[in-house]
């Protein structure tokens, strides 16, 4: 696939990922469902279709769905910080899953576990804004559900490079 095909890719991806961050920050306002289930199913389908479309789709794609909507069904809020620090760090941990059960359908080539440990890396950042949170928590939500759900559609790019 060439360069200019790859790049457009990331780009739908990104544009896929942006309707995941309305629909989440969305389902942060009314109607958790949105974010749970509307929002995972955009994530996850987004994922299968162009991993489909650069011929890397593995069957574990599929199975991401479910800690998924487990992970955005996680209460994250708490009266004290250290209340919030854990149940952060938990649902963080839950969208880890994801990454880690797309790195399984990459094959767990040592690329696969370099963007995982990445995606630690945002995991940890969502914490943060989560609990420090410097901005209106509706714009929070956006940036949290971009710094961990984007870094997702790598998993597919890592068996294009691999071909």
């Amino acid at each position: 696939m060439s360069e200019f095909g790859l790049g457009s890719l990331a780009a739908i991806a990104l544009a896929i990922c942006v309707v995941d961050c309305f629909l989440w920050m969305w389902g942060g306002r009314a109607g958790k469902w949105k974010r749970r289930f509307l929002g995972a199913g955009v994530q996850i389908l987004g994922i299968n279709i162009l991993s489909i479309i650069t011929g890397t789709w593995a069957w574990q794609f599929i199975l991401a769905l479910v800690p998924e909507m487990g992970s955005r069904s996680l209460g994250y809020g708490g009266s004290t910080t250290t209340q919030k620090l854990i149940k952060r760090a938990v649902f963080a941990l839950g969208s880890l899953g994801v990454g880690a059960i797309l790195a399984w359908g990459a094959g767990w080539w040592d690329k696969a576990v370099i963007l995982l440990i990445c995606q630690a890396v945002a995991s940890v950042v969502s914490v943060v804004l989560g609990v420090w949170n410097p901005l209106p928590a509706a714009v929070e939500e956006v940036f949290v559900c971009l710094s961990l759900k984007y870094i997702n559609y790598g998993y597919l790019f890592i068996g294009v490079m691999a071909r």
